[in-house]
């Protein structure tokens, strides 16, 4: 699930004005900035040598001392057109240049639009991309998927681009994760994704008296079988899309803890199953719903607006989101093999969603 980007493949045509804007905005000059934008200039403006905008000039001229200034320049062009989530050539967005000088106040500033940007086009998607993630979703169930063994103690589930759909290192949140939706024997939980299977082997140490597995893929459900899942006591397997399962599930059980782990090519895939989990959420126990949080995690920026944003949505459905930290690791041998990270931030940060009563 990751964040739009605009790199230099979308570049602004470049313009006498725009030139004179990015040098305004690298002497933090809100008034000049305002008269190129007058004269035809956007904020948007990038250097195509560096791949930089130029909100990314307002952060690297940024520092202690005038802070106060480039913040003030930031929110007049990032409300005027501005780019919040551009990437340079270094792989930097403006949010990142923030947060490496610890220029917290524009790093916030920058996250919060990125935060008020992602509602809105998360509102337009809803609106106008439903076809365009059901063909998505739909060519994921027709691809190959592949087990494969980077390293002795890892194992890696890579889809037939070498993306890699879940890895062993992500162990650990799956540990804490399986405690904190199912914290004593005989809870009633749904996992939605089977994957690599991590957090359903440590659900089933946890003795619940109902586990529930959505997972749609052929490949998954053939190492599932060959595993043992389909004969495991207390297991019930629908195999199928979460979309297709949850009317027969919501007209036989509740739960007392849920995880989401599913394909998922957008935000918009996981906002929708929001919806579904208040009517299959037991609310009269202590239940908690939860999902793996890689939500924009390739980079700090974007994993940090997700982090935000994710509390506001869940609010419209009735829900209320804390976050435990927990510190994460991989080597490099264990990406052997992926075509690229999907996580390249250092803590994760576990939703522990419960109803807010």
């Amino acid at each position: 699930m990751e964040v739009p980007i605009v790199t230099d493949s979308d570049t602004f045509q470049e313009s006498p004005e725009s030139l004179q804007l990015i040098e305004a905005a690298k002497q933090l000059d809100l008034a000049k900035v305002q008269e190129m934008v007058d004269q035809g200039a956007v904020t948007a403006a990038l250097d195509v040598d560096s791949g930089k905008n130029a909100l990314h000039f307002v952060a690297l001229h940024a520092n202690a001392e005038n802070e106060k200034k480039a913040v003030e320049l930031a929110k007049w062009m990032l409300g005027n057109g501005g780019v919040w989530n551009g990437i340079d050539k270094s792989g930097e967005t403006p949010g990142c240049i923030a947060r490496r000088k610890n220029l917290n106040e524009l790093y916030e500033t920058i996250v919060n639009a990125g935060v008020r940007c992602e509602l809105l086009l998360s509102l337009l998607e809803r609106k106008e991309k439903v076809n365009e993630r059901l063909d998505t979703n739909e060519k994921y169930l027709q691809s190959t998927l592949s087990y494969t063994q980077p390293t002795e103690d890892s194992i890696s589930l890579l889809d037939s681009d070498a993306n890699a759909v879940m890895m062993s290192w992500e162990k650990k949140i799956m540990q804490r994760s399986a405690e904190i939706i199912a914290p004593r024997v005989g809870c009633r939980v749904l996992n939605v994704g089977f994957g690599l299977g991590i957090i359903d082997t440590f659900l089933q140490e946890r003795q619940p008296s109902l586990h529930v597995i959505i997972e749609p893929h052929p490949h998954v459900l053939a190492f599932m079988r060959k595993n043992g899942w389909m004969d495991r006591q207390n297991v019930v397997i629908y195999e199928t899309t979460w979309e297709s399962a949850i009317e027969d599930i919501a007209s036989k059980y509740v739960f007392d803890g849920i995880y989401y782990d599913a394909f998922a090519e957008s935000y918009e895939d996981l906002r929708k199953f929001f919806d579904s989990a208040v009517g299959i959420l037991d609310p009269d126990t202590d239940s908690k719903f939860s999902f793996f949080n890689g939500l924009g995690a390739d980079n700090q920026t974007f994993y940090d607006v997700y982090k935000k944003l994710v509390p506001i949505d869940l609010a419209s459905f009735g829900f209320q989101c804390t976050y435990e930290v927990l510190p994460t690791s991989s080597t490099d041998e264990e990406w052997e093999g992926a075509k690229r990270r999907y996580w390249n931030v250092s803590d994760y940060f576990l939703p522990v969603i419960t109803f807010d009563l």
